[in-house]
């Protein structure tokens, strides 16, 4: 038989049992679309889950801190000590995966100080030291100004709140609301244009002399103007400012290369009589990673905690997240999977009663020559076509269940379920719509393939002796 005649053969007998062919296909239907939404809610739930970390910061960032805390079992707080060292960070560059990173050298024992002109200076500086090629991945753009190069040293980034730290030492403000606000609330523009003005900025100490061991004790102001002239004046040819964002951790903050900082604490220790063996200059506060992709930050963060260090980052937010979501998604799967059982015993229940009904077809079949590979693949025809129709109509129906479940918030909150966010309880990709119709159609094949080798061991004698 051509394989036409097969299947123009196999439609009709689907056909000739409407409502037999019709309630099998509905068990399909139910289970393909089970499995459609429960896979397409747990999809649902990562991408919010995983937009909800992403809002709360970059989950390829890993920050190593020189303090941490974190709950134990018992939900305690631990609070763990990390050495920073100029030595680690060049590890930490050379492993696999680390697209950028750099220290954040910052010194609060001494003081630093910007110059604008002759006129205009900061009292304080927020100043970090770090290198210039990880100042986008940690999230700083300009406003105006002129982002560093991978190459340049002589490169400062102001705050958009440090540029008002200028002022003019000689001037009395009486009413500083009025000095930098104007009558209407607004904020008037800094006293000072950084891109224009020839910008330098200076270590800075206020105690006098030195005790020997790393403290300074308090000597005269004119001591310290003497002593403060005295330190190199570090000059920028690149300037910019940091775009406004509120939710920013740097707004308050200026960055400098890390080599410049260093150069100002070295200086610094030097005045105060430090001894090199307490020297600061190569003890970070923090040091910034940047992973290639999620997986890369997942592998830096194991290989970091195996050299015992302590760290707290957003991928293990995620991971502490996704395993509370574990339950719901193992509950969901089992109910799409049981569906789906379902479905596949009533195809191989249709499968088997239309052997029964057909045998005495099949033998004359079988009389007149008919191939058993035929009469096969007329049976898988028949039981695949009932899986593939099921899998159409059931993504069909996952679709409009997908649609209710993310319109409808009772639905939602019937289940149990929350997207944890502003995002879709249920989301349904391309590649799950082929997958279903394609998992449909195989389980109908593997549910009729028994029937099917049944159907063709059956005697063509007794077969058209028989009355079915």
């Amino acid at each position: 038989m051509r394989i036409f005649d097969i299947i123009a053969m196999g439609t009709r007998n689907l056909l000739r049992r409407k409502m037999r062919t019709f309630l099998t296909v509905i068990g399909v239907v139910v289970g393909s679309a089970a499995i459609v939404v429960m896979v397409s809610m747990t999809v649902g739930m990562n991408i919010s889950l995983d937009e909800t970390i992403a809002s709360m910061g970059d989950l390829t960032v890993i920050q190593i801190n020189t303090f941490n805390s974190h709950q134990n079992a018992d939900g305690e707080w631990e609070y763990d000590e990390n050495e920073l060292t100029d030595e680690l960070f060049q590890k930490i560059k050379q492993m696999d995966g680390v697209e950028a990173a750099t220290p954040l050298l910052v010194c609060w024992q001494y003081d630093f100080r910007f110059y604008a002109g002759r006129r205009y200076r900061t009292n304080y500086s927020n100043l970090y030291g770090v290198y210039p090629e990880a100042l986008e991945h940690m999230g700083i753009t300009l406003d105006r100004g002129e982002m560093p190069d991978a190459d340049d040293t002589d490169f400062v980034i102001f705050g958009p709140d440090t540029v008002y730290n200028f002022r003019d030492p000689n001037k009395v403000i009486r009413n500083h609301y009025k000095e930098y606000y104007n009558s209407d609330g607004t904020r008037k523009p800094p006293k000072v244009d950084v891109l224009t003005e020839n910008i330098y900025v200076q270590a800075y100490s206020y105690q006098y002399p030195s005790m020997g061991n790393g403290m300074i004790m308090g000597g005269g102001s004119s001591s310290g103007q003497d002593r403060n002239s005295r330190m190199t004046k570090h000059y920028f040819t690149k300037v910019g400012v940091t775009a406004e964002d509120n939710e920013s951790d740097y707004r308050w903050y200026d960055f400098i290369h890390i080599d410049t900082m260093r150069d100002m604490i070295l200086e610094q220790e030097k005045a105060a009589k430090v001894k090199a063996s307490e020297s600061q200059a190569y003890n970070y506060e923090a040091i910034f990673i940047k992973a290639t992709d999620m997986a890369a930050a997942d592998a830096i963060q194991a290989e970091l905690k195996e050299m015992g260090l302590s760290i707290n980052s957003l991928s293990d937010t995620r991971k502490a997240m996704q395993e509370n979501q574990a339950a719901i998604q193992y509950v969901l799967a089992g109910i799409g999977g049981m569906t789906l059982l379902v479905a596949a015993i009533s195809i191989a229940n249709t499968m088997v009663m239309s052997i029964y009904e057909r045998t005495r077809e099949i033998g004359m079949m079988k009389a007149i020559g008919c191939p058993i590979s035929s009469i096969k693949f007329m049976f898988l025809y028949e039981a695949s076509m009932i899986g593939f129709m099921g899998g159409v109509l059931g993504v069909g129906l996952a679709y409009g269940l997908s649609y209710a479940f993310n319109n409808i918030e009772s639905l939602a909150s019937a289940l149990g379920v929350n997207t944890m966010g502003s995002g879709n309880l249920s989301v349904i990709p391309f590649w799950l719509v082929i997958l279903a119709i394609i998992f449909s159609t195989l389980i109908g094949l593997l549910a009729g393939y028994i029937p099917a080798v049944r159907a063709t061991k059956i005697s063509a004698l007794e077969a058209i002796k028989s009355d079915s």
